[in-house]
């Protein structure tokens, strides 16, 4: 019984390891139940962790891009222009939505699984992201270049999917590119038709990303050998996850200089 005891008591200090180990040399009915018990409730902790970690890069993101805009056109740094002033509500929007899903869904397994779908300009929406981008990137030295196809199809005008999580897949993947550019370098973004997908890329003039490394890009967590101080890893993998979920995809590769990062997602008619 002093056995169950203790581990009872490391339990309740989170000495999840010490605990499963002691009650693994007890065999009994109580232990087993013990040893399940314990093992629940350190997956449920380990899932807070990783849900907190999430909401707070994302909401942080949001709120990074928000507050450099908005600082920049108080100081007469930006031009107060109708798509940055998108892309700052854009982003405000979607970390409202991100903190209100949690808040819905606290014990969800995942806080990205969630697909509202509405109907949006996913055209103005990337300009918007964008506009927004070109405000951070601005304070580092780093020019953004934006070119759209300029079809205004209306696939795309009338677009149908989760603009919240469309505008976390813009957010991740051009503040990772302004991130990887040195000062004086150029994010590209371009946006075009690859068959019924919508295709956005988005090239940097970095260092590019590690031979080795490229195939863990999306991992979760993951930070390559070209890594910076203010990376945590966690951004891709959001971007892969939500591409897939909107039936799309995102693959990366490095060109002559720099990296690509390109995503696809697919239109719908709005009559389906």
């Amino acid at each position: 019984m002093s056995a169950v005891l203790h581990a009872i008591d490391l339990a309740s200090m989170r000495e999840w390891d010490e605990a499963k180990a002691l009650l693994e040399g007890l065999d009994d009915p109580v232990s087993n139940r013990l040893f399940m018990l314990v093992c629940e409730l350190e997956a449920a902790e380990q899932l807070g962790l990783r849900q907190r970690s999430l909401v707070r890069h994302e909401v942080g993101n949001a709120l990074t891009i928000a507050q450099a805009n908005i600082e920049g056109i108080m100081d007469g740094l930006l031009p107060s222009t109708p798509a940055r002033l998108e892309g700052v509500r854009a982003s405000l929007a979607s970390a409202a939505s991100i903190l209100e899903q949690l808040r819905r869904r606290p014990d969800a397994e995942r806080q990205d699984d969630v697909i509202r779908i509405e109907t949006f300009s996913i055209c103005s929406l990337i300009a918007a992201h964008a506009s927004a981008i070109a405000g951070l990137a601005d304070a580092k030295g780093v020019r953004v270049v934006y070119d759209s196809c300029n079809q205004h199809l209306q696939t795309c005008e009338e677009f149908r999917g989760d603009a919240s999580g469309v505008g976390q897949i813009l957010r991740n993947v051009l503040i990772n590119a302004v991130r990887y550019t040195p000062p004086g370098g150029t994010v590209e973004i371009l946006c075009d038709r690859e068959g019924s997908d919508i295709r956005l890329v988005v090239r940097d003039s970095g260092e590019g990303i590690a031979a080795e490394d490229l195939p863990h890009v999306f991992e979760e967590g993951f930070q390559g050998k070209n890594a910076v101080r203010e990376s945590s890893g966690l951004g891709l993998g959001v971007v892969k996850k939500l591409a897939g979920l909107f039936g799309g995809s995102a693959r990366v590769e490095n060109g002559e200089r720099g990296a690509t990062f390109v995503i696809t997602l697919p239109t719908t008619p709005l009559s389906a």
